[in-house]
């Protein structure tokens, strides 16, 4: 795990010098461990692709016009996840699957009077106010 230390360490120095150092080089260092980061996740995927195919190239020869899939080895980091139980055609029938539910309500002409009289009085409260004549 000392690679581990190694990297972090030249990653802060990476960092702490892109501050100060010049443009160019801060734009060079940043290009290296871009590279650097491409390479090895080239690396990993190779290692991955190998490691799903089958290493059986030629175990038995297949008939004309038969094709027989190929077994793909297990990544042996990888488990896999556990399918989901299919709901119940009961379940699928329920209403929304909230806590609440969920209600609706009709706007009524009485609503739209009201949002009408109120936009009046906004309307009345904002006009200007008129000049008296001087007695």
């Amino acid at each position: 795990m000392e690679y581990k230390n190694d990297m972090r360490r030249l990653i802060d120095i990476v960092k702490q010098s892109s501050m100060s150092e010049p443009l160019e080089s801060a734009l060079e260092d940043l290009k290296t461990l871009s590279s650097a980061t491409k390479d090895l996740s080239d690396r990993i995927e190779i290692r991955v692709r190998k490691s799903l195919v089958s290493s059986d190239k030629d175990k038995g020869k297949v008939e004309k016009g038969k094709k027989i899939p190929k077994k793909v080895k297990p990544f042996p980091s990888v488990s896999t996840a556990p399918k989901p139980k299919p709901q119940s055609s009961t379940q699928s029938q329920k209403a929304l699957p909230t806590s609440q539910q969920p209600t609706s309500v009709a706007i009524s002409q009485a609503d739209i009077n009201r949002s009408a009289d109120n936009f009046k009085a906004q309307q009345q409260a904002l006009a200007p106010i008129s000049p008296k004549p001087p007695m």
